[in-house]
Parts: C-alpha cells; structure tokens; sequence
C-alpha cells in the first residue's frame, strides 16, 4: 500500500517484520517532521508494535503515539485499538494518550475511567492531567475518594497538573461539599497549584471544626498566604491548641513573614496589645523574618515588656537583626544590667563588626565591643575576628589590648597573627608591635608567634 504525499511507503519493510520494524522507529528511521501527516504504513506499524505481547516492543509503539505521529486522524486512528487490546497494554496506550496532549482523545479517555479494569481507570485517570478541563475536575475529585490506591493517586496527579482559566475555581467550589478526607486531600492540591483563588476558603478551614481539615489548611497557608492574610494568621495563632495546631500556625506565619517582608509588619505591630505571651514572642519572631525599621522598632518596643521571656526574645531577635541601624541599640542593651541580655548584645554587635563580602572589619565597633564585653568568652569571640583582618590598624588595636590582663595573652597571639600577614614594607610598625608583645606576654603561644615572625622578618 502506498502513502499519499511526499512520504515513501513503508510496505516494503513489514516483511522484515515487528522487530526489525521497531528497530527503525526507535533508530529515528521511521520518524515524521513534526508538520508531515504519518501515513497509514506508519500508523499501521505502530498499531501493531501497541499490540505486541512484547512489553519492549510496545514501548517503542507508544513512544510514536507520544510523540512522533502527529495530528488528529492519527489520534483517532490509535482510539480506536482501545478495545482491540488487552488491559495492560490498553492502560499503556490511555497513558501515552494523556501525554500526547490532543483534546481529541478527550472523550474516549473519560469513558475509559468508568470502565472494568482498574489499571485502565488509574490510567485514564492520570492521562487527564494532559486533555483534561475544568469540567473534569468534578469527576477527579470524587475518584480521589476511591477504594484504590493507584485510582486515588492517579486523580490527584491530574488535579495537580490541569490546566486551564477556571480549574482552580472549580477546585474550590468542589471543597465546600466534598468529604472530609476529600477536603484534606484538595488542600494539599491547591497548595501545590499556587491556587491564589482559594484563599478565602483554605482561611475558613483553618477553623473548621474537623482538626483534620485544620491542620491540612495551616499547612497549606504556609505556602499560599499572602502579606492579606496576616491578621487572619495571627488570629489563627492565638486560638490555636498546643502541639501541632500551635507549631504549624507559628510555621505559616514565620513562612509567609519571609515573603511578605515589610508589607506585613502593620498586622504584626497591631496584634501585640491582644497578645498573650506565647504569642508575643512569635510575633517578635516574625517581626525579625519581615525585617525592615519598622519592624525593629517593635521589637525594640517589646524590651520592656511585663513577660521576662518576651524580653528575653526581643533582645534575642535584636542581636541577630541584620541591618547595622540596630547597632545604638544593642550597645545600649550591652551596657545594662542583665547579664544575659548583656551577652547576646555583645555577640550581636561581634557580628556585626565582622568583615563580609566586599565590607570590610569595623575596627572601632569591634575594639569598643572587646573593651565593654564582661566575659572572656565574647572577648576571645572578638579577638577571633580580628586575627582575620590583616591592616596596621587591626595590629595596633591588638596592641592595645595588651592591656586587658583578661585576654593579654590571646591578644598577643592575636598581635602575631596579624603581622605574619602585612606586607614587607610594614617591617618597622611589626617590629615595634612584636616587641611590645614580648614585653607584656609571658605565655609560650603569644611569645612563640611573635618570636617566629621576628625571626622571619630580620
């Protein structure tokens, strides 16, 4: 039989038969440029290859129907082997169907899903994901509360994965009715379809009286609220039971705090007065994730605040703030009483002292904080940062340091550290500092250090 048009006939070849044939589909000989129509040869060939018992050779078949024989009268020509084949070779065939893409097969796939075999209605099912519409969803929805497995995962694959204008809105409106482990499931679809549309009705299930429901709409928030949901995230927060309602309410709103930045902090800042103490200190959390001036000033607004552990939080989120505009701040809370607080200050500014990226060491804060902090540790702490910065200002504030019987020592290691990486033409300021360092040291490392660089720049 010959093709029509300019594509030669493949007759001549079917006497090689099926397998030599579908070495020539999967070597690419028996392909089609993607606007040449197949020929009925070539559609032959592949209906055969589909219903081979051989599962490789049926692989090589499907492949074609995927994605080489293009255009509708070859989509209709493969329907019709549907009822022709065995079960597992016509779910293989539905499959590869739904990946074809061609809305054609539309209809014939839907019947498919209510057919006897479940392999077939598990494959139907998830070949919707590529032809399916809106007017599916219904069905997809309610086989996700089927009795198999392979049936339930398969619809919420294609739940996850239609497209189309009104797919998630008909997604929600099926939420209102549908069942309770239904509804659970749906969440968690909408969540992954970024499904902006379902906000108002995942924020009421949020409340539902099923904890199922609840737990399920928390999770799905964390990924889909908006800086609009912020007061509703609050008040999800304060009425929630310990344990995982608590922990999953505290995950949405620290997550969506970190997208929403700044626009949040007004829902934050005006929760505070209604607050209870736990929830207090979750706000500073998510003050701290929003970041911004604002949100520092309510923070810094919480360090007088009648609940010890909110303090302690609030002066906790500053020492870790990122902007330096919270260095007055933190020097202030560094010079007050509390010990704690005084400790967390004195890291936090550390840090920011630190050289990172292009910005290098601040030397200033960094020898201010060293000269306020009142444990050895946050000095060493210091002197750790300053060892990695290697200028004749870094020396000679180790120098000074030499003065601190508290760490004379570490400072003097610290002194050495810095002169064995300046350049040659700093001999005589090494020198002189080296020297002093062996005036005021009397341990083996400080003195062993600045002997070895002495000896090593004559």
């Amino acid at each position: 039989m010959q093709s029509s048009g300019p594509q030669r006939s493949l007759a001549p070849l079917q006497i090689l038969g099926p397998a030599c044939l579908a070495i020539l589909l999967w070597s690419g000989a028996g392909t089609l440029p993607a606007a040449e129509v197949p020929s009925a040869d070539l559609l032959q060939l592949i209906a055969d290859l589909i219903g081979d018992s051989d599962k490789q050779m049926r692989a090589i078949g499907l492949q074609q129907v995927r994605s080489e024989a293009p255009g509708e009268a070859a989509t209709k020509r493969f329907l019709e082997l549907l009822p022709k084949l065995r079960p597992e070779a016509r779910a293989e065939l539905v499959e590869a169907l739904g990946e074809r893409g061609d809305p054609a097969a539309r209809p014939a796939i839907v019947a498919m899903a209510h057919g006897q075999e479940e392999a077939v209605r598990a494959a139907a099912l998830r070949a919707l994901a590529g032809i399916g519409s809106e007017a599916d969803v219904a069905l997809l929805v309610q086989r996700t509360a089927a009795e198999a497995a392979a049936e339930q995962a398969a619809a919420a694959h294609s739940l996850t994965r239609l497209t189309g204008p009104g797919v998630n809105r008909a997604i929600v409106a099926a939420f209102g009715t549908a069942p309770a482990s239904v509804r659970v499931k749906l969440l968690e679809i909408l969540a992954a379809r970024s499904a902006k549309e379902a906000l108002p009705a995942v924020v009421a299930a949020a409340s539902d009286p099923e904890p199922t429901i609840r737990l399920a709409a928390l999770d799905a928030l964390r990924t889909l609220a908006d800086e609009g949901q912020t007061g509703d995230l609050v008040k999800l927060l304060q009425t929630a039971e310990t344990g995982a309602p608590r922990a999953k309410a505290e995950a949405a709103l620290l997550s969506l705090c970190g997208r929403g930045r700044e626009k949040c902090v007004p829902a934050l800042a005006a929760a505070f007065p209604a607050a209870d103490a736990s929830t207090r200190q979750t706000l500073l959390q998510a003050l701290a994730r929003a970041g911004g001036s604002g949100a520092m000033e309510s923070v810094a607004s919480r360090l007088d605040d009648s609940d010890q552990a909110v303090r302690d939080e609030a002066v906790r989120m500053l020492s870790l703030w990122p902007d330096r505009a919270v260095i007055p701040r933190l020097q202030k809370i560094a010079a007050a009483d509390n010990l704690r607080h005084h400790v967390l200050a004195v890291r936090g500014l550390v840090r920011l002292a630190s050289p990172e990226g292009e910005q290098p060491a601040d030397l200033k804060l960094l020898g201010d904080t060293i000269r306020s902090a009142r444990r050895r540790d946050e000095k060493q702490l210091a002197l750790g940062v300053l060892g990695r910065t290697a200028s004749l200002e870094s020396l000679a504030l180790a120098v000074t340091l030499l003065d601190d019987p508290a760490i004379a020592e570490d400072a003097g290691w610290t002194a050495g550290v810095i002169a064995e990486n300046l350049p040659a033409e700093n001999r005589e300021a090494v020198h002189a500092a080296l020297r002093r360092v062996l005036e005021r040291c009397q341990g083996p490392k400080a003195r062993g250090q600045a002997q070895k660089v002495l000896e090593s720049r004559p």
